[in-house]
């Protein structure tokens, strides 16, 4: 299977976009994209039962500058490694913020076994939200 169970389940992707629109060789990609989303939009210990679930309060990050970058850094390697086992030798890097404004910018390479390397841009902004660009292949 392509695709996660959460989109199998609901027939479409964290956009809405259905699954069945999405070219097959891109579904896998898609789905550990919409996986990431939800992991970083969701804040450490929200979920009780899924422990190691989420990220830590990025308002704590932002209060804790600079030192709270590498904190990040670390919690986003962590978090993909433990949640996102598709996702393999994941490597987390720096990026400079959307010009003006108070954010948070990195790029997340990892491997995807029998596709190669893929890497994303996830910004996180001073609400506490993220989002994650489209990807792209090594």
């Amino acid at each position: 299977m392509n695709q996660g169970l959460f989109e199998s389940l609901v027939g479409r992707f964290y956009d809405a976009t259905p699954v069945e629109t999405v070219p097959l060789a891109e579904r896998r990609i898609v789905s550990i994209k919409d996986n990431l989303t939800r992991i970083f939009n969701t804040r450490e210990g929200l979920l009780p039962h899924l422990k190691g679930y989420g990220l830590p309060d990025i308002s704590e990050i932002y209060r804790s500058m600079p030192d709270g970058l590498e904190r990040l850094e670390e919690a986003l390697v962590s978090t993909i490694e433990k949640n996102e086992p598709r996702l393999r030798n994941v490597k987390v890097q720096r990026q400079d913020g959307a010009s003006g404004a108070m954010t948070l910018a990195f790029s997340i390479s990892g491997e995807v076994p029998g596709f190669g390397t893929i890497t994303f841009q996830t910004t996180f902004f001073t609400n506490g939200q993220s989002s994650i660009a489209s990807w792209k292949k090594a």
